[in-house]
């Protein structure tokens, strides 16, 4: 009982002070402002776009802070994965402020955004193209290492050389460490095995298979070189016994020509593909070392 008195004279007492605290007005531009910015931290990158655009409602255009919100919530969409929207964000953004704060971090994140998509040539021709509106020295450094990697993707070895042969005297700490790694990768590029389609291609004119062996696939050079000659000999069986007249000889004639033919094809693929699994094989190398 004395329990009980104790927790309704409290409950007299304090009930008014509890009712006398103000409400939260979690809509007030500071309060998303905050929101926004947990939900960044966390991760949470879409709902944290969706908060930044309800703040920029209460900013005026003129404003430097709403250029800094458009760049965050293009960053938002980048980071989410949403990179096509990320760039239309990021273009808003230089349409509306092309000579202020954020757009040399606008244009190197474009280019960023295409490398990230895999559009390696995108990436280069846009970054080269803007380079010379990229006035800030950090950001323009970068944007020249993104375009050496751009084109070292895209197996442009010598390019990409050239460009972190320069960046080795680089003011960028980061970038001139680096510089040095990427240069070793372009002329590791240059040296890399390959075999030529033209010389594939002979090597299978003159002994079927041949071309095949040249690329290593000892098992699909032996299955050319059986399959042309059994049916080339059975043609020639066929014509030795009933003449030019032998059915089975032009039958497998035509056949066994159709396989000529397509052996000395397939070695000139087989040579495309040998070059193109080295190049990969080294490519994926490189993804260890890249800032992103």
């Amino acid at each position: 009982m004395y329990k009980l008195l104790l927790m309704i004279f409290l409950t007299v007492v304090l009930l008014p002070f509890a009712a006398a605290e103000e409400p939260i007005e979690y809509y007030t531009p500071e309060n998303v402002h905050k929101f926004a910015d947990f939900l960044y931290e966390q991760g949470d990158y879409l709902r944290a776009a969706g908060e930044y655009q309800r703040y920029l409602f209460y900013l005026s255009e003129a404003s430097g802070e709403s250029e800094q919100i458009r760049y965050k919530i293009a960053l938002c969409y980048r980071f989410a994965g949403e990179n096509e929207q990320a760039i239309r964000n990021f273009e808003i953004l230089l349409r509306a402020r092309p000579q202020r704060q954020f757009a040399s971090r606008a244009y190197y994140q474009i280019g960023a955004t295409y490398f990230l998509m895999d559009e390696f040539e995108q990436s280069a021709q846009f970054l080269s193209e803007v380079l010379p509106r990229i006035v800030d020295a950090g950001q323009h450094t970068e944007a020249e290492q993104l375009i050496g990697l751009s084109y070292l993707m895209q197996k442009q070895w010598f390019e990409a050389g050239e460009i972190f042969q320069k960046l080795q005297g680089s003011d960028v700490i980061s970038v001139r460490e680096k510089a040095s790694v990427y240069h070793s990768y372009a002329e590791a590029g240059t040296h890399l095995p390959s075999r030529s389609p033209f010389l594939a291609g002979v090597l299978s004119t003159i002994v079927p298979g041949a071309g095949r062996l040249y690329t290593g696939r000892i098992g699909d050079a032996l299955t050319s070189l059986l399959t042309v000659g059994i049916v080339g000999w059975q043609a020639y069986d066929g014509f030795q016994r009933d003449g030019l007249s032998s059915v089975k000889g032009w039958t497998l004639g035509t056949l066994g020509g159709i396989f000529y033919v397509g052996n000395i094809y397939g070695s000139v693929v087989s040579a495309r593909v040998y070059n193109q699994n080295v190049a990969d094989e080294f490519l994926a190398t490189i993804f260890v070392e890249l800032p992103y």
